[in-house]
């Protein structure tokens, strides 16, 4: 495996990277391997977030960052998850492009993008509208269910280039970018290019996991090889700056277990007084977080590894009396914490998923089976340990049939 360490910043190139949190060597979390497949990657891949120091460097930039680098083909040819199975997401998704349409005045055959389109349920939102919609997506296995949008789906990693392609001068009006951004090995490249593509009065928004809601709620299995950044507004301030695009407005989020909502625009826009207040309130929080220094990830450190001290013991004792657990949902996420924790299937018997395409499957390094919910329940577990836990007020409403069963 061609595993890149990093010796400088993804965005500002200081070398000055201090160590604020390793969770070891783990198996790609994202990949889940039938009995027969052949895994594309057998060896472990180090999970050590590093923060470009500031204190050493007034002039860099204050980015979390992974140490190495997992190549991306290997990321994404194949990828499991898919956005319209959930209907938290799918009703996310919905919300922004709402959102997108009302910021922008969008004229007969002008240009929207999706990069990271996944299953096309954003793009979906657009089906209705005398527009052109465009989704990249590098995952062919996603093409099936995208196209189904009626967009044109692009099965390439988004750039200028690839765009400029198919698409020569033109601009798009409105781009998107979900939960994409932090995967990034160069996130210069990826602003530039949006700012090269983006149509004068367009806006890109973009949805990601945001640091400080990372830290207080205790979400380490945010930090997953995929996700190479872990940004707040300061930094993302800072980034767009160099390619004159500007954020206009910013909005929190419980998506992914804490996200934020970016807007952003050519330099020369203006803001409204009331998306003025956002971002400036929440450059005051930020400021009062010290998220420069080590002291707020060392108190997250100290509370992860409390967490997961109690967990495992309770599920320790639990199995050894004889009860049955199993896990509900096979997540990326999951599988961070299924390593981190060494819980394997001697411990969690089966982890029950409405998704199709991770059945007869099982999680890499711990070997837990993946089945349906439906022959999950019919085996009657104690208890349930739910892994995409942001999910859960959608998980009770779905289950609240079994939960009552259950209970009587």
């Amino acid at each position: 495996m061609n595993l890149k360490s990093r010796e400088s910043c993804r965005i500002c190139n200081s070398k000055n990277l201090v160590t604020i949190l390793n969770l070891g060597d783990q198996y790609f979390a994202g990949y889940s391997p039938k009995s027969n497949d052949v895994v594309p990657f057998k060896e472990k891949i180090p999970l050590e977030l590093v923060r470009c120091d500031k204190s050493v460097n007034p002039n860099a930039c204050g980015l979390v960052q992974l140490r190495h680098t997992t190549p991306p083909n290997l990321m994404y040819d194949r990828y499991f998850y898919r956005s319209g199975i959930n209907q938290t997401m799918t009703k996310n998704l919905n919300e922004i492009v709402k959102q997108a349409i009302s910021k922008v005045k969008l004229e007969s055959n002008e240009l929207v993008i999706d990069i990271g389109c996944n299953d096309g349920t954003l793009l979906q939102n657009y089906k209705e509208l005398p527009i052109r919609s465009v989704g990249f997506d590098p995952a062919k296995n996603m093409l099936q269910f995208s196209k189904q949008s009626g967009a044109t789906i692009i099965t390439e990693f988004f750039s200028s280039d690839e765009f400029i392609k198919h698409f020569g001068n033109e601009k798009a009006k409105i781009i998107t970018s979900i939960a994409m951004f932090y995967d990034l090995e160069n996130p210069n490249t990826f602003v530039e290019d949006i700012s090269k593509i983006l149509h004068p009065d367009g806006i890109w928004i973009l949805e990601l996991s945001y640091l400080p809601l990372m830290l207080s709620q205790n979400a380490f299995d945010t930090i997953v090889h995929e996700h190479l950044e872990y940004y707040h507004l300061n930094v993302l301030e800072f980034l767009l700056s160099k390619f004159d695009l500007k954020v206009v407005d910013v909005q929190l989020n419980d998506i992914n277990g804490g996200s934020f909502r970016v807007f952003v625009q050519h330099k020369n826009k203006l803001i409204s007084l009331d998306s003025l207040k956002h971002i400036v309130e929440l450059r005051e929080k930020e400021n009062n977080l010290h998220l420069d220094t080590n002291h707020p990830f060392d108190s997250f450190i100290t509370r992860v590894n409390n967490e997961k001290d109690k967990l495992v013991t309770f599920i320790q004792n639990e199995v050894s009396i004889g009860k049955i657990i199993h896990c509900y949902g096979a997540s990326t996420k999951g599988n961070t914490l299924l390593q981190f924790y060494n819980l394997d299937n001697k411990l969690i018997q089966f982890i029950a998923d409405r998704n199709p395409d991770k059945w007869g499957r099982r999680t890499i390094g711990t070997d837990i089976p993946i089945i349906s919910e439906e022959e999950s329940h019919s085996l009657n577990p104690d208890y349930y340990l739910i892994l995409p836990w942001h999910f859960i007020d959608e998980f009770h409403k779905r289950e609240q049939n079994y939960i009552k069963m259950a209970v009587n």
